[in-house]
């Protein structure tokens, strides 16, 4: 049963953090029952970096001192790609001072602990132009400025498993495409078999393994008759990993980001949240196509059942384009 409660009972500052809520766990479930193991929280899409969406070099910033300031502090924060503007599209000095715009800000203004996923607009400058011979050509950049050794890991957090995918691959009518390849599907099976079978698991990705926000695009990104949905927009190999994934009845959660949409639906018992955008539209507005989306991020409890809550927070973003007679969704604010 999807619980809608309004509000955060922790106090932030002296009021309280609301928001969109939903889960796993009961309407209604006694207080006294699974405590909650810990909280984390969910940045989609920040798009940090690129002169022309300045705004970023405010924005973010206020997005973390946001999150920071909750008084139940998360662990850390969870970001499912699409990190700077965009590398994909643009020229290798474009990219690297947009890395370069994005460190600034988080060793200005992050002290959590920062786990990443990859998005199609953190590649390399069109996968290199061909000229990356690394493990994981297109990769690199986003490789040496986040950390990471792999774009796609695992990793265990009191309790849970959560297993990070790289679902951004070559090929597609936009030059890229959502599936997983080969080597990774290998990974996937060996790390989920691997893991003790009543450890509850998360997956992240950048784009969405299933989702609702996919059939709300604009047509332009549809087939003419806006029913068959683009590949590089959710992952084309669902069924494939649909079948894995019923092998591993713990996976409880999947969560993503792409869309800059909110949505959450539950197929064959595994739970799927499309989390927003910090940015909201590029920086520049609430999402234009669907202005009821503003830039937010999740904050997600886990039980120690296996249950979880979601929040989406609307941490407040001014100072962009805005409409006061568009279409708004009853987001939470401080």
């Amino acid at each position: 049963m999807i619980n809608r409660r309004d509000l955060f009972t922790d106090a932030l500052g002296g009021g309280a953090l609301a928001g969109l809520c939903f889960g796993s766990r009961a309407a209604g479930a006694p207080e006294q029952g699974p405590q909650r193991a810990f909280r984390f929280a969910h940045f989609g899409d920040t798009h940090v970096g690129h002169t022309a969406f300045s705004l970023s070099s405010e924005g973010y910033p206020k997005a973390l001192k946001h999150v920071h300031a909750i008084k139940d502090a998360p662990d850390f924060i969870l970001h499912t790609g699409d990190i700077i503007t965009d590398a994909f599209w643009a020229k290798r000095e474009s990219a690297t001072a947009q890395w370069k715009a994005w460190r600034k800000v988080m060793e200005e203004h992050c002290t959590l602990p920062v786990r990443y996923t990859l998005g199609n607009h953190d590649v390399n400058f069109g996968w290199d132009r061909g000229d990356d011979t690394t493990k994981f050509p297109g990769k690199s950049l986003a490789l040496e400025n986040t950390g990471l050794t792999s774009p796609y890991y695992s990793f265990d957090h009191k309790g849970w498993h959560f297993i990070v995918l790289d679902n951004t691959q070559p090929g597609g009518w936009n030059g890229f495409q959502i599936l997983l390849d080969e080597a990774q599907v290998a990974w996937l099976e060996k790390d989920l078999k691997r893991t003790p079978e009543k450890m509850p698991v998360i997956i992240a990705s950048h784009a969405p393994i299933v989702c609702v926000a996919c059939f709300f695009e604009p047509l332009s990104k549809k087939h003419p008759d806006g029913m068959v949905i683009s590949n590089d927009c959710v992952h084309q190999d669902v069924v494939r990993i649909q079948s894995i994934f019923g092998k591993h009845p713990n996976i409880k959660l999947c969560l993503s980001g792409h869309y800059h949409q909110v949505d959450h639906c539950r197929y064959l018992g595994v739970d799927y949240i499309c989390g927003g955008a910090v940015c909201a539209d590029y920086w520049r507005r609430p999402l234009q196509y669907r202005p009821e989306f503003e830039a937010g991020y999740g904050v997600v409890d886990l039980f120690t059942d296996g249950t979880f809550e979601y929040r989406f927070i609307d941490y407040g973003l001014v100072g962009y384009e805005d409409d006061p007679k568009r279409p708004r969704h009853p987001w939470g604010k401080i």
